[in-house]
């Protein structure tokens, strides 16, 4: 689940340079300064993904996520150091705000599987993964506006 999650954030964010191309320097170095900040997060949760096995323990979980946490972290600050074109800063805001929700999910998730229940632990599971997946969906949503834009 921690690995499908990670993948799906990557994916969204390597999907809003799909529609990107041409347009002016501005546009350009916006499209280039988003790669960035994307590879990095790829680069990252890969390295992390790496750790992730079926016989983890609950510690072990909880390290994973603060280190997923982390990564989101680190690539909301890269994200909030771009400057967006003009006309773009509220769509950029909007998407450094969903990234960050992202990360938000998983310092959530990580202090619910702090306990020992089982039934607590999957509810908590369960939780991230509908997280993720209203992440996806509003993420989705701003990509397709901000391609949109570039496109037009």
């Amino acid at each position: 689940m921690r690995a499908r999650a990670a993948i799906l954030l990557v994916l969204l964010v390597a999907a809003v340079l799909a529609g990107c191309g041409g347009g002016d320097s501005k546009r350009s170095d916006y499209v280039g300064a988003l790669n960035t900040a994307q590879n990095g997060l790829a680069q990252r949760f890969t390295q992390l993904q790496a750790k992730i096995t079926a016989t983890s323990s609950a510690a072990q979980d909880r390290a994973t996520l603060k280190a997923y946490e982390g990564a989101v972290s680190t690539t909301v600050r890269d994200l909030r150091a771009i400057e967006p074109p003009e006309g773009f800063g509220a769509l950029h805001q909007r998407f450094v705000g969903e990234v960050a929700d992202y990360g938000d999910a998983l310092r959530k998730a990580r202090a619910e599987l702090g306990g020992d229940d089982p039934q607590d632990i999957l509810a908590a599971q369960g939780r991230l993964r509908t997280a993720v997946q209203q992440t996806g969906v509003k993420l989705n949503a701003t990509i397709k506006a901000i391609n949109d834009k570039l496109q037009g």
